[in-house]
């Protein structure tokens, strides 16, 4: 079964998969480089399931390994979020219907440190390919630097809806009544204008933090952050880089990094609102699969 779709089916003795015979399938498996699993027994029983059964937002794509730690993360929280919404319909609250893709980090980092932002993208296109081949509706990409090949990706797959992490993130800005934020995050998010472009469409102006620190940022978030390593002397050093993008202007600050938003769960900052750009997308996306608001309600405005 793929995102609700009938797609294997025993028929008079003989395993088939979408009406393929198992042994035709697994021969095109090996010929197009892919994998395909069955597992059956004598006492199996393959039930289809109907078109009315599928799970009422379709299938979910997530897109994860830029790092593990945020798949983690998205998996966890749209779950939770999704069945705190639907209600009961056989014997425990639904879980949404999702396929997850995860790509090399190592591949992945060693491409955004080099700034071959065309083989950053292509890296990303292959993991979204596996997701569509599963008939996924609308993707969520784990990451904010990730959302740099979200032009590719259009390219590629024109039919494939995208909720962008900078969209989700805009729409609580603007409920605010914020105009002027700060952004945190890989060196890739704050330098390159991926965001800070799609944030303009909602007419949100950016700060970032000074030329000297970048690197930094971008070094505990590689060296700690991205393997789930988070000590309070660098709760510390990000503490003080927020509050120097305040006085710098900004009205709020974005944690343009799910591994910085973990960083600083527990980081109090009365004086300042922060904005969880990957919480805010785990929560749009769960409301979107829920049929609780639409893509459109985050999409930016008409230019």
């Amino acid at each position: 079964q793929f995102c609700g779709a009938p797609v294997v089916q025993k028929v008079f003795g003989t395993l088939t998969v979408r009406g393929v015979p198992v042994d035709e399938v697994a021969a095109r498996a090996v010929s197009d480089d892919r994998t395909v699993v069955v597992m059956t027994t004598e006492s199996a029983t393959i039930e289809m399931e109907d078109a009315g059964s599928r799970q009422q937002g379709g299938c979910l794509g997530i897109l994860t390994g830029i790092s593990y730690v945020s798949g983690v993360d998205y998996y966890r929280g749209i779950n939770d979020k999704y069945t705190s919404m639907v209600p009961k319909k056989h014997i425990i609250p639904p879980n949404p219907t999702m396929l997850m893709a995860s790509v090399d980090c190592d591949v992945y980092a060693k491409l955004l440190t080099e700034k071959k932002w065309d083989k950053v993208s292509s890296h990303l296109v292959n993991g979204v390919a596996r997701l569509v081949r599963g008939g996924v509706d609308l993707l969520v990409i784990a990451s904010n630097t990730g959302h740099i090949a979200v032009p590719a990706i259009e390219a590629q797959f024109s039919d494939l809806k995208i909720l962008h992490i900078a969209d989700c993130t805009a729409r609580a800005i603007k409920l605010q009544g914020l105009t002027t934020v700060g952004l945190i995050g890989t060196e890739a998010t704050m330098r390159e204008s991926y965001l800070k472009d799609r944030l303009a469409r909602h007419g949100i102006k950016v700060i970032i933090p000074p030329e000297e620190v970048l690197g930094t940022i971008f070094s505990f978030i590689m060296n700690e952050l991205g393997f789930g390593v988070f000590k309070e002397s660098t709760r510390a050093y990000f503490g003080t880089q927020i509050r120097a993008l305040k006085d710098c202007g900004a009205q709020g600050v974005i944690m343009g990094c799910t591994e910085i938003e973990l960083l600083m769960d527990t980081y109090e900052s009365p004086d300042i609102p922060l904005f969880a750009s990957a919480a805010l997308h785990i929560e749009a996306a769960a409301n979107i699969v829920a049929k609780s608001l639409s893509l459109d309600e985050f999409l930016p405005p008409s230019e």
